[in-house]
């Protein structure tokens, strides 16, 4: 076969992701308005070589040009975040000692009524005796979920850490608007208090907690690799994305910091997360009775709604006694 004859087809093989490539661009041009600015170089590259180039080449053109736009776009830096967001954690290890400013501890009357109030904790990684991986499903949605995890200490203390989409003011949260830099994500250390009783007792959102099967060593790596992602974000100030850069893909990280020789196809698990639970039910990690099948696990680890309404201080011990009864 001739070589304009196999070019010819490998432009016509490319048109499906061609079209994914400018639906792609339509996006970036609405969601990231600066990027129109492109459209004037485009337009007279187009006009120049109209003669020499093919539309399909100087569409692609124009989605290269898209891309490496976007690339060299920074992570948002807005005047201001929204209230639940304002305030990064700041860790610092000294030996075994974990300190943490900035511990998010709001105490909820509804959903978007609060107490704005930061603690200042000190952990003692020695004390760590367990982890709990929580997931959080809305709307009947079962492919995608919120994940977060919680880590339990001696004393009685619940660490827990969620990696949320981090809003400017004026912004709303769009899956879409997800994928091109609008939004930045942060690592919030909180209490269950905060974390877990905003989803379970004003969202009423399907809040499920597994006990992992860890141990101590594994524990304390996975506390601080969250450490690690919390103030790499913060000081690169990292963009959220929905597909590559969301509340799992940090969890997907930690894991293969525990089990190097985890399947590569498992990256892709930030795309459907809500088959973490799966999963990590097949690979043994998590803390069953005996015999406990998935569905029994499921049931027995779900929350329900309203736990300890009245009594904020014992939430903690209620999900425990939940999750354990």
């Amino acid at each position: 076969m001739s070589s304009p004859k196999v070019w010819k087809i490998l432009k016509w093989c490319s048109v499906p992701f061609l079209v994914v490539g400018l639906l792609w661009l339509v996006g970036l041009f609405v969601y990231q308005p600066i990027s129109l600015l492109l459209l004037l170089p485009l337009s007279a590259l187009c006009y120049t070589q109209r003669k020499r180039c093919s539309l399909i080449v100087m569409l692609w053109l124009g989605v290269i040009a898209g891309i490496l736009f976007y690339l060299c776009l920074p992570g948002p830096r807005p005047d201001a975040w929204q209230t639940p967001w304002a305030e990064a954690p700041q860790c610092s290890l000294d030996g075994d000692v974990l300190r943490i400013r900035k511990v998010r501890d709001f105490h909820y009357r509804s959903e978007t009524d609060y107490d704005v109030v930061y603690r200042d904790e000190t952990y003692h990684l020695n004390d760590l005796q367990g982890v709990d991986f929580a997931e959080c499903h809305w709307d009947g949605m079962t492919a995608v979920c919120h994940t977060m995890l919680s880590f339990s200490f001696a004393d009685g203390r619940h660490l827990a850490v969620s990696a949320e989409t981090r809003l400017p003011v004026g912004e709303e949260q769009n899956a879409i608007g997800g994928i091109y830099k609008r939004y930045g994500i942060l690592y919030v250390f909180g209490t269950e208090e905060d974390l877990f009783r905003l989803r379970t007792n004003h969202r009423h959102e399907d809040l499920s907690v597994y006990p992992l099967r860890i141990n101590p060593q594994g524990a304390r790596k996975l506390l601080l690799h969250y450490v690690r992602l919390a103030e790499t974000a913060e000081a690169g100030r990292s963009p959220y994305n929905t597909v590559t850069g969301n509340c799992s893909t940090g969890l997907v990280s930690a894991f293969r910091e525990l089990v190097p020789d985890m399947p590569r196809r498992y990256d892709l698990l930030p795309l459907h997360n809500g088959s973490f639970t799966h999963l990590l039910y097949r690979a043994g990690g998590f803390q069953t009775l005996p015999g406990e099948s998935e569905e029994a696990l499921r049931k027995r680890c779900y929350l329900g709604y309203d736990i300890a309404p009245d009594n904020r201080e014992n939430y903690s011990a209620a999900v425990r006694a939940k999750i354990n009864r």
